[in-house]
């Protein structure tokens, strides 16, 4: 049953009781007045007329008025009636000089009316004046039926006037649900109608559109996710494909007898294995960068940004890489000196790759409300606007041959992008063909520790604007390193960066 039924049922059975218990309270109300006036009467019998003998007599003068019935009874036992009636009062009960009592007729008189009637005794002689109570039923049936017709045209009243209030009141809600059934539906752009904030219905619909447009938004980003871990799983097999393409080419070359090179077979397989393993290596790197929690720690990026330059000098022997302080005093976030490590790193690595042999890579550091901008700035090729719009998605590549050697697996700039997200911060690219690109990390400034101040100003601290080659420290430390070590800082920066597309 629909909640607007449910409603004007319990509103006129509501109603119904009221009028039903106001009704019985003006018949006992009324039943007492009645009563009360045919007593008094009896009383004014008894002492008036009913005492009398002549009362019997042949002058009607002296009979009592017709819906009186009396009965006198003599000490000699003899009984007179004075009765205009056919049905007779039950006196038998009636206790002498007693209030006036309601009695009901003889059994002998066959007669369902009642009596009200009062007994007294004067000189051996018991006087009972009974009154009939035919006129006073009737009057009270009367009432009743009245009542009746009034309660249920009141009621009939009451439940066209609560379905119809109750309906304009319920409207809203039929709204809603028409709402929810389109949403149910797939039309997540829904919204309730507003009403008045200061009524329920009003805050219900404006409670309802803040969760509808978080479901929405919920939902928008898990279908997000899902489609983009579907890309990311078809790109990813995609790409795993073809090396192990190869691989089995080239086995099965060998095998059928086509070729007697060894040599360049094994080459070829272990090519292709070296590229899948960079492949699987960046995918876990990724996977660790999106769900690795980080080290939160004070990081000094101007020490950090020379140590990056100076381990990618060691991977990238002969090309310039130099670092500009053009803060005014000691640039210092809050992240996870590893991750930024590998972030900048990973930034150098991709201008140097793919912004030709002659691309200089410049670290610029800057301070821009409150916050903290690392730019690599390379004078490499640079891009076409359309690339650097899909530059950091997942296997992105401005060349679309998927089969290229030199080609890396389109993962490094994702990598990036997910570890700058994790440092609550965020990166743009800034590209023009024929000039270079321009990386910009924007990461929340942290507080300058004393202890760093005090020692920058001892030092030979780094003026600002100044360009310094990564040979060249803030405390004039030799930042070149050996054979060894610049083996093995190109091989940190191959197994932790991939290439982006080329510019």
């Amino acid at each position: 049953m629909p909640l607007r039924t449910w409603l004007v049922v319990l509103l006129v059975v509501v109603s119904g009781l009221g009028i039903i218990s106001a009704s019985v309270a003006v018949s006992a109300v009324m039943r007492d007045v009645l009563y009360n006036q045919v007593d008094d009467e009896l009383i004014a019998a008894q002492n008036g007329w009913a005492r009398t003998t002549n009362v019997f007599g042949l002058d009607l003068t002296g009979r009592p008025p017709t819906e009186y019935s009396l009965i006198k009874i003599y000490p000699d036992g003899a009984v007179r009636y004075l009765n205009p009636y056919e049905s007779m009062p039950q006196v038998d009960e009636l206790v002498i000089g007693a209030a006036p009592e309601t009695v009901d007729s003889t059994s002998e008189s066959n007669s369902t009316s009642e009596w009200r009637a009062m007994a007294t005794e004067r000189d051996g002689v018991i006087t009972v004046v009974a009154k009939n109570l035919d006129s006073e039923q009737i009057l009270l049936r009367g009432l009743a039926l009245v009542q009746l017709m009034i309660a249920v045209v009141v009621l009939m009243l009451i439940a066209i006037a609560g379905f119809w209030f109750i309906r304009r009141a319920l409207r809203p809600l039929r709204v809603v649900e028409k709402t929810a059934s389109e949403i149910a539906a797939g039309d997540l752009d829904k919204r309730v109608p507003e009403w008045p904030q200061h009524t329920e219905v009003g805050q219900l619909a404006s409670a309802l559109n803040i969760m509808l447009a978080k479901l929405q938004a919920s939902v928008e980003q898990a279908q997000g996710k899902e489609e983009q871990m579907r890309r990311f799983v078809g790109d990813a097999s995609h790409e795993l494909r073809t090396p192990l393409t190869s691989l089995r080419g080239y086995t099965e070359l060998y095998r059928a007898g086509i070729t007697d090179d060894v040599d360049m077979v094994l080459s070829k397989i272990d090519a292709e294995s070296s590229r899948m393993s960079y492949l699987v290596e960046d995918l876990l790197a990724l996977t660790r960068a999106e769900g690795t929690r980080l080290d939160i720690r004070p990081v000094d990026v101007l020490e950090l940004s020379l140590s990056v330059a100076s381990s990618a000098r060691a991977a990238f022997t002969g090309r310039s890489i130099n670092v500009a302080n053009n803060t005014s005093g000691v640039p210092v976030v809050y992240g996870d000196a590893s991750r930024l490590h590998q972030i900048i790193l990973n930034l150098i690595t991709n201008g140097l790759r793919h912004g030709g042999e002659e691309a200089e890579i410049t670290i610029g550091l800057e301070k821009d409300n409150g916050d903290v901008l690392i730019k690599v700035i390379d004078t490499g090729r640079g891009m076409d606007p359309e690339v650097s719009s899909h530059i950091f998605e997942r296997f992105y590549r401005e060349d679309t041959s998927r089969t290229r050697d030199t080609g890396g697996s389109g993962l490094g700039l994702a990598i990036v992008k997910s570890l700058v997200e994790q440092h609550g911060g965020s990166i743009s690219v800034e590209s023009e063909l024929g000039v270079g690109s321009t990386f910009t990390v924007r990461l929340p400034a942290a507080e300058e520790p004393e202890s760093m101040d005090s020692s920058d100003s001892e030092d030979d601290a780094l003026p600002q604007g100044n360009a310094v080659p990564v040979k060249a420290s803030r405390k004039n430390r030799s930042l070149r390193g050996g054979k060894k070590n610049g083996a093995k800082a190109e091989s940190a920066g191959e197994a932790s960066t991939s290439e982006g597309p080329e510019a």
